[in-house]
């Protein structure tokens, strides 16, 4: 069973690892779009979404699973509540950056969902959330020894 301070300290835990991430994005973005313009320009379209993912979404992935093993001890529960409420301040982030984008270019609110294409999107919604389900598997093996 959760305490509220166990739910409190997940969701600010969550918070800062929002933080972390949306400064690591800024950082990842560039070289990722560079590399998947080069592929791009070279007809390479697998290799260009290949790079996208491997560039921006799988170091995302690594620091979600670094992170998370670090809130999970730090929380002693890493049940699925709990991982979604650390995964939710990262969620809305990037939701919110999605509206606050299109409607800066002039664009309908959602339409940032229908990028083309896909993988510039989707892969945030699953490489985080995936990398804190690990990290509590993670921590959960260690645990059971």
């Amino acid at each position: 069973m959760l305490t509220p301070r166990q739910l409190v300290l997940a969701f600010f835990l969550g918070t800062l690892f929002a933080l972390v991430c949306a400064y690591a994005g800024a950082l990842l973005t560039p070289p990722a779009i560079a590399r998947w313009s080069v592929q791009m320009h070279e007809q390479e379209e697998i290799r260009a979404a290949l790079a996208m993912v491997g560039v921006r979404h799988l170091p995302m992935f690594l620091i979600s699973v670094a992170m998370g093993n670090w809130m999970y001890v730090v929380i002693k529960n890493t049940s699925f509540q709990v991982i979604a409420v650390t995964a939710a301040p990262y969620i809305l982030y990037v939701i919110g950056t999605g509206i606050f984008e299109s409607l800066e270019i002039g664009e309908h609110a959602l339409s940032w969902l229908t990028y083309e294409p896909v993988y510039f999107i989707w892969p945030h919604f699953i490489a985080v959330p995936a990398g804190l389900c690990a990290s509590s598997r993670m921590v959960n093996r260690r645990k059971s020894r």
